[in-house]
């Protein structure tokens, strides 16, 4: 289209044709950007909410037509400064955890992110969206996905990733809406970073509940 136009400047508009030229290139390069993608901020709470955000605006979400990016910094917890799960605190979609330990000197913690969608969220029951509201059958169209892991080597731990329209969660629903789905970011705490299959299984299995989890939400439109 570009080039078309080009052409055409070149043989109506003699010794304008780059201005003109450059004109036509910005207006295409308009026309061409995602003017659906929404840039949206959100603080993360405290650990199971209790007391002050832990990271002001330290959540951010894209929205645009295909699927929702992420990001999340927040400060890497203290060892032992904080409430640990036991490896029997899973939720329902959930798998074997590994006992779980305090870090020490010399050894880091791991950490998980969980990407929570409910694609319907003004159908969540009791007015709250959470694990009541998860699943295919349920009115709110929820739905679970693992959004990023990592093991704390230093004072922030910083979460990216991106979940796509349509894509298969973990349980649950699908992202179905990308505008109007209400987003929950959750942060799991599993303890000192074991080796080997441990290590892998922390890296890539829930933990935990909400009073252990810190959390950053996204309402939606």
């Amino acid at each position: 289209m570009i080039h078309l136009a080009a052409n055409k400047l070149k043989r109506t508009i003699k010794g304008t044709v780059w201005p003109a030229l450059l004109v036509v290139i910005a207006f295409a390069a308009i026309g061409c950007s995602d003017s659906s993608a929404s840039s949206e901020t959100a603080d993360v709470g405290a650990q199971g909410g209790d007391g002050e955000p832990v990271a002001v605006d330290g959540a951010t979400l894209d929205r645009a037509q295909d699927g929702i990016a992420f990001r999340m910094v927040m400060p890497t917890p203290p060892a032992g400064s904080y409430i640990y799960p036991t490896a029997d605190m899973m939720p329902p979609f959930g798998s074997a955890h590994p006992e779980v330990s305090v870090g020490g000197p010399g050894e880091p913690e791991t950490y998980t992110l969980w990407f929570i969608v409910f694609n319907v969220p003004d159908r969540c029951t009791d007015s709250l969206c959470n694990i009541d509201d998860i699943g295919l059958d349920t009115s709110a169209r929820g739905g679970v996905y693992q959004g990023d892991g990592r093991i704390a080597d230093g004072e922030e731990l910083v979460f990216e990733g991106r979940v796509r329209l349509g894509q298969e969660p973990i349980t649950g629903a699908p992202l179905e809406d990308t505008t109007g789905s209400m987003i929950h970011l959750l942060v799991a705490p599993h303890g000192r970073a074991l080796p080997g299959t441990d290590g892998w299984r922390q890296l890539n299995g829930p933990i935990g509940n909400l009073s252990l989890w810190w959390l950053a939400e996204f309402p939606g439109s």
